[in-house]
């Protein structure tokens, strides 16, 4: 059986990883929108395409997915 601290690091870093992941899932275009300023000093916002966007979120998910299946898995074979 592992320390109490070990056992907390297991559980603690996979919900952060699926926090994350979630996040990127619902506000793709808020989490890689950017400015960009031109040598003349005006600015421009870039985006990702659509495809993007949509790559983002199914991979979001399943990201968040695979790491809550870490959590569960982590309390089936470290009790």
């Amino acid at each position: 059986m592992l320390p109490a601290p070990f056992r907390l690091f297991f559980v603690a870093v996979p919900l952060l990883v699926a926090a994350g992941a979630l996040a990127m899932a619902a506000f793709p275009r808020r989490m890689t929108a950017w400015r960009t300023r031109s040598p003349d000093g005006s600015t421009r916002r870039v985006e990702p395409s659509d495809a993007r966007i949509l790559l983002m979120r199914v991979m979001g998910v399943v990201v968040a997915g695979l790491a809550l299946l870490m959590v569960v898995a982590n309390f089936a074979f470290i009790p």
